[in-house]
């Protein structure tokens, strides 16, 4: 996960050649007065998300290592804890600091260009003359640039567009080092306190240090004013059942596994459930009977025997959980009754999860025009 976040944001490797080329299309400088950043109000924004961007009861760790561009992941969030139940708290810590980099990452992609659109006039398109790069600028408010890579495919593509704010990358038609990871974020702003971010993530590269990563991620978290609502969705190819040998070697498919998570909560508490569901699954409407101490029933094969959860084990799990902060250990079978605006909170829209089985195919489809 961490190299997929590290590889994936290469559009930021593309921005000085973008704004090069948009300033190479203005006019001379004394025939214009100077550029206006038409990004500000876009940057302001993503700043108001980025700053709160979860809540105190999930603050992150201490457990980081610096990252690129400022991204800070965690080293291993399941370090220091006892297992994989207790752990659970410390994934949707890394999922948010996933998502607030790509916010990050977006409001500097945003800040760069903008600056370099500010000197052309609205309504203005056009493509560089070695056909890499493609733009297109309305207004202040709706623009779009779209960078190509080997073969004049489509690479990357940044799109602002009132108050929804997209880029797409497709790494695997990189000039220099393709590689099969793709990236999309949809960031829909109403105001610092009425957001959505949405994030996926694609990466069928084999770390041979982490076989078992997820290979598609997928995020969506709301702010309201009052509370978070979040979904997560991983998909891994080659998941790494308690006891079981997992190599680059294990055939994609063979051994995979979606493991969601649902969560709401304030500075206060987080509540959540964790669901671990075959990968083929193709309906969400029973998702109650893939909880964890479910697992033994859904997946026998891995349960139980070389070092294997057992189902007395796993008992001691129902959800929901609940998290206060960083370096507590969640609490199941509590929907956070201490809380009780989260008490009787509920989780985002059902309508907002994607299908295991369309999970595990899902793609990043990056337009061929700006």
């Amino acid at each position: 996960m961490k190299e997929l976040i590290k590889n994936s944001i290469l559009f930021v490797a593309y921005v000085a050649t973008i704004v090069a080329v948009l300033n190479s299309c203005k006019k001379k400088e004394d025939e214009q007065p100077a550029a206006s950043n038409i990004a500000t109000e876009v940057v302001a924004n993503l700043a108001a998300i980025s700053s709160h961007y979860s809540p105190t009861s999930l603050a992150a760790t201490s457990l980081e290592v610096n990252g690129v561009d400022g991204v800070h992941i965690l080293a291993d969030p399941c370090q220091g804890v006892s297992d994989f139940a207790t752990c659970q708290s410390n994934l949707i810590r890394e999922y948010n600091k996933i998502g607030k980099s790509v916010v990050e990452s977006v409001s500097n992609i945003a800040n760069q260009i903008g600056t370099a659109l500010g000197g052309l006039s609205d309504g203005s398109s056009g493509t560089s003359n070695d056909g890499k790069i493609s733009w297109n600028k309305t207004s202040s408010t709706v623009w779009s640039v779209l960078a190509r890579g080997t073969s004049n495919q489509s690479q990357s593509y940044i799109s602002i567009n009132g108050s929804t704010y997209t880029l797409k990358i497709n790494q695997a038609v990189d000039v220099t080092t393709p590689k099969n990871q793709q990236i999309e974020a949809v960031i829909t702003f109403t105001n610092s306190n009425t957001w959505t971010v949405d994030v996926f993530f694609s990466n069928l590269e084999c770390d041979a240090a982490d076989p078992n990563a997820p290979n598609k991620f997928k995020l969506n978290l709301s702010y309201n004013g009052t509370v978070w609502t979040g979904k997560a969705m991983l998909y891994s190819g080659r998941w790494k059942a308690p006891g079981a040998t997992v190599t680059c070697a294990t055939t994609y498919g063979t051994a995979d596994i979606a493991m969601y998570t649902d969560y709401v909560g304030n500075d206060t508490s987080t509540k959540a459930s964790l669901y671990l569901l075959p990968s083929a699954t193709a309906s969400l409407a029973a998702i109650g009977n893939f909880d964890l101490n479910d697992f033994c029933t859904n997946f026998a094969g891995s349960c139980g025997g070389g070092g294997q959860p057992t189902a007395g084990y796993l008992a001691a799990y129902p959800n929901p959980f609940c998290t206060t902060g960083p370096g507590t250990a969640p609490t199941w079978n509590n929907a956070c009754t201490a809380n009780p605006t989260i008490n009787a909170a509920s989780y985002s829209s059902a309508s907002l999860w994607t299908m295991p089985n369309a999970l595990k195919i899902q793609t990043v489809t990056v337009p061929t025009t700006p």
